[in-house]
Order: C-alpha cells, then sequence, then structure tokens
C-alpha cells in the first residue's frame, strides 16, 4: 500500500500485517526491533514509523520504486554487466548482513526481490525471516519443524542444502545467508540463478544444492572474471562449517573491488554515493491522515 502523508514527504509504503497468533505477533515485533537495532547501517532500508494495535500492525518505509530482481531484468538485453559496479553494490549488503549477524540473527530470506534500489541508494529489505541463530536440531520433531519454517521462511532458489534437510544432530547457523549471498552475487553477474534450468527442468533443488561443482560458468554469452568466479565458489560449499563468515566474505569482496580499482579496470567511477535520508517519523495523526486518504 502506498501512502502519502502529505507536507512534501515523498510517497510511502505501508507494510500491512496481521498476527492470528501470539507466534506471528511475536515475528512481526522481532522485525522491528531488528530495524531498530539496524538503523544506522546504510544499506538497510529505514522504519520512518510503526503502529501496532492487537490484530493489525502497520510499518511505514520510503517508498523505492525499483527491486534489484527488476533492475537485473533490466539489464538481459546487454553482453555483459559492469562487473566492478555490481560489486560494490553487493559489498553494501553483504555489509547489512554482516551487521545483521553481530546480533545473532540470520536473514534467512536473502534475494534480489529484497534488495531495493534507486541511482544512488541499495537497500535490504524484509527482515520478517529473520531468525536467532545458532539452531540446534536434536529430535525429530526439532527435524519437522526447522524444515516447515525454512519452507515457509526461505525462498527455495537461495536455500541453503542444510535447510532442506535439517538432519538431526545438526546445527543451523547463519552460515544460511552466506549460501545465499553467493546465489545473489551470481545472480548480479549472469542475471538469472545458478538453478533455473533445473527448476524449469522439474529437477530437485534440493539435490542441486548437493552439487555446486555442477554450477555452469562462462558457457553463454556473458562471461564474467575468473576472480568473480572464485569469490562466488567460495561460498557455495555445501557444508556450513567451511564457508566463510559474512566479515571474512566482505572482506574478500573489498579486497577485489580494491584490486580492481587499482588496475583501472573500471572505465567509469562506479563508486556507489549513499544519499542523506531526509525521512523524519510520522505522528499517529499523520499516520491516521494518510489511511483515510486511500
Amino acid at each position: 500500500m502506498e501512502v502519502d502523508p502529505g507536507g512534501g514527504k515523498k510517497t510511502m509504503i505501508v507494510k500491512k500485517m496481521v498476527a492470528f497468533s501470539n507466534r506471528e505477533k511475536e515475528r512481526i515485533l522481532q522485525e522491528i526491533e531488528l530495524y531498530k537495532k539496524l538503523e544506522k547501517n546504510d544499506f538497510v532500508i529505514d522504519l520512518i514509523a510503526h503502529i501496532v494495535d492487537e490484530i493489525n500492525h502497520f510499518l511505514l518505509f520510503k517508498r523505492y520504486s525499483l527491486n534489484f530482481s527488476e533492475y537485473l531484468e533490466s539489464l538481459k538485453n546487454e553482453e555483459n554487466v559492469d562487473e566492478l559496479k555490481h560489486l560494490k553494490y553487493f559489498s553494501g549488503i553483504v555489509s547489512a548482513i554482516e551487521e545483521l549477524h553481530s546480533f545473532e540473527y540470520a536473514h534467512l530470506d536473502i534475494k534480489p526481490a529484497n534488495i531495493m534500489k534507486t541511482e544512488n541508494e541499495i537497500k535490504m529489505i524484509d527482515f520478517g525471516s529473520a531468525t536467532k541463530m545458532p539452531i540446534e536440531i536434536k529430535t525429530s520433531s526439532d527435524h519437522h519443524k526447522h524444515r516447515e519454517d525454512a519452507e515457509e521462511l526461505c525462498s527455495m532458489m537461495y536455500r541453503a542444502p542444510e535447510l532442506f534437510n535439517c538432519e538431526i544432530g545438526s546445527t543451523l547457523t547463519t552460515a544460511v545467508d552466506v549460501w545465499a549471498l553467493g546465489i545473489c552475487l551470481y545472480e548480479f553477474m549472469y542475471l538469472e540463478n545458478p538453478f533455473n534450468k533445473i527448476y524449469e527442468q522439474g529437477g530437485s533443488i534440493a539435490l542441486a544444492t548437493q552439487s555446486p561443482h555442477m554450477i555452469k560458468w562462462n558457457t553463454g554469452e556473458r562471461q564474467i572474471r575468473e576472480e568473480t568466479i572464485e569469490l562466488i565458489k567460495s561460498v557455495l560449499i555445501v557444508n556450513p562449517a567451511q564457508r566463510p563468515s559474512a566479515s571474512e566474505f566482505k572482506s574478500s569482496v573489498d579486497t577485489l573491488i580494491e584490486t580492481w580499482n587499482q588496475k583501472g579496470t573500471d572505465s567509469v567511477d562506479t563508486k556507489l554515493e549513499i544519499s542523506e535520508d531526509n525521512s523524519r517519523e510520522i505522528t499517529d495523526e499523520e499516520f491516521d491522515l494518510a489511511m483515510r486518504q486511500n
């Protein structure tokens, strides 16, 4: 829902959620709390205001006209993407996830559609699936519960191998997000998910994630640098314990960006500038007026 509270403010987005159970209410309140924790991160969308009653929950955000999935789709007629520019975008997203992990939460639904973009801004959104980590899978009940949670909260094409199984005796960690980041980086470069063809042919994504070595690289029209391929491969590892942390991954991304900058591989300045956010918190009266106008 879009609203314009007036007073010269830009149009905003209202995210309305209804909590029919205590668990749903707790998850919504947790999402609000995470936005507060992350409010100083330049790469996380700002929660402008929220109003909560016993059932209805309204979260107000600045309106962004384009998500990253739509942006990537708009590039498909181009021969190749600007790798350096996209790496700089990607570094911002990893920065957001790195800070989220510092609070011991996994986002669980990292994907281009949950990244908003303008010319000068890139923001991670939708922390409604975020889950406290680590999670130990001790019993059959744990196994079924967390596998069902993964199916509900985590988009299948970005789901880490361990989330398909949730094996008894295993421990889920923030490494699930690092896998999703690797899939996103592949999309940032190739403009498609590495498992698209398997999905279109009716194959099993769960099985495909167990064999990331089968992912195709530079086989089509689009070609990317070997350094970028190795960067993606470094996180698409089946064993979560062998994946780098978000902090380690960001360090690798930034090192590659710095190396390319020093070599002068980019012909134009692709530095991502973050615009100053001029949003302000609105009052309950302004919110009520905005709602009546719709």
